[in-house]
């Protein structure tokens, strides 16, 4: 990749100085002289909190710079912290964010306060946009100390891509930093290819997209990204455990790869019947004496709720003062999650899984959750967090 370049007196990026940094040590994360940062902040005390202008190094003569191209970009993590980011800022440019919800404010008759109540209290879809709304707003609080600038407009999609169509055709989001959303799929791809404009970015909150535009924010990982997260935490476990892998047939794949890393594990399926199909149960008879005194690790792959029920009501028999079982998955869908579920099931066998929420157990002293039970006198719901976080 090669890109050119050349000199411009006032291009400058703002750094703002943090505890125990000196102007050498500034010159060095900038790769400038002391000098220029001088040149650029006549008179300016260097200390905690100031901030300075840090010029940008080109190449005057127009020569062709040699950048190299990033490779392995999903191996690489950076141990990123909320205050690391926080002091790094360098953009304190007016910031415009259009936000697209399907509150659907078309069916809320604002005229009864019972009516209104009742689609508050049952619709789903609103209570999601408000949650994710109540989120951004909390993030809006904190920009003013940062001193950032930001105009945010919400948009009501309606769930209805006739409205999400209007709204693209009755509005300029060229002049727009960002678009969150909309939450939904095919709404989120109808508007990312509606706005050709790769300066604006939009992200995809809640769903994974197949597209691949230069403008778009990917922010939900690969079920491959979760599935190695899941098991690079399995290996670190060093506990000694038996490891067991429980699948369906539609889940044969998964298994058999889990089994390839860990080659001492015992694989076990769902029972097929007399006419070939997979009735997506076991019975308990398959799994008698299977367990060891101690630690057993078992992995759960399967989509289907009723398995689920099936597998963790057995495996929940076997649990005693002397047998433990931890349960994990690498794909924790809605089948974990469903009305025949027992929370006391999954608490009782240690049920572990990757996710792209942020989790507020153990995290009650997180300085946006404190605020949002203040203000809200309750703990935010994942979409409330997601929206914060994502803002």
């Amino acid at each position: 990749m090669f890109v050119n370049y050349t000199q411009s007196q006032t291009d400058f990026i703002i750094h703002k100085v943090r505890k125990n940094q000196d102007i050498e040590i500034i010159a060095m994360i900038y790769e400038v002289d002391v000098k220029s940062i001088l040149k650029f902040n006549p008179n300016t005390e260097i200390k905690k909190g100031v901030k300075l202008k840090i010029p940008r190094i080109f190449n005057e003569s127009k020569e062709e710079l040699n950048i190299p191209e990033i490779q392995n970009i999903t191996k690489s993590e950076a141990n990123l912290n909320y205050e690391s980011l926080i002091e790094n800022i360098t953009d304190y440019k007016k910031k415009k964010i259009a936000v697209m919800l399907p509150f659907r404010t078309k069916n809320i008759n604002f005229d009864s306060i019972k009516d209104s109540r009742e689609i508050i209290k049952n619709d789903k879809l609103l209570n999601i946009s408000l949650d994710f709304l109540f989120g951004i707003e909390m993030a809006l609080d904190s920009f003013s100390k940062f001193e950032i600038d930001v105009e945010v407009k919400i948009f009501d999609t309606g769930a209805d891509k006739n409205i999400v169509h209007e709204l693209i055709n009755n509005n300029d989001f060229s002049n727009y930093d960002l678009i969150i959303g909309p939450l939904t799929n095919d709404a989120f791809n109808y508007v990312s290819r509606s706005i050709n404009n790769s300066n604006v970015k939009i992200v995809s909150p809640l769903s994974k997209t197949d597209l691949d535009n230069e403008n778009i924010i990917h922010t939900i990982p690969s079920d491959d990204l979760l599935f190695e997260k899941m098991i690079s935490y399995a290996k670190k476990d060093t506990i000694p455990s038996e490891k067991f892998i429980i699948a369906d047939s539609y889940n044969k794949i998964i298994s058999d790869k889990i089994k390839k890393i860990f080659p001492d594990a015992h694989q076990f399926f769902s029972r097929i019947n007399d006419s070939g199909i997979d009735t997506r149960t076991m019975v308990y008879d398959s799994l008698d004496s299977t367990f060891v005194k101690g630690r057993n690790m078992v992995f759960l792959e399967t989509k289907d709720q009723g398995f689920v029920s099936n597998i963790t009501s057995i495996l929940n028999s076997f649990v005693n003062d002397s047998t433990e079982i931890i349960l994990k998955t690498t794909n924790k869908n809605r089948a974990f999650e469903g009305v025949n579920i027992s929370n006391y099931y999954m608490s009782n066998l240690n049920f572990h899984y990757p996710s792209i929420n942020r989790s507020i157990v153990g995290n009650d002293q997180d300085e946006f959750i404190k605020k949002y039970n203040s203000r809200y006198n309750s703990f935010p719901t994942k979409y409330a967090i997601r929206g914060h976080d994502l803002v």
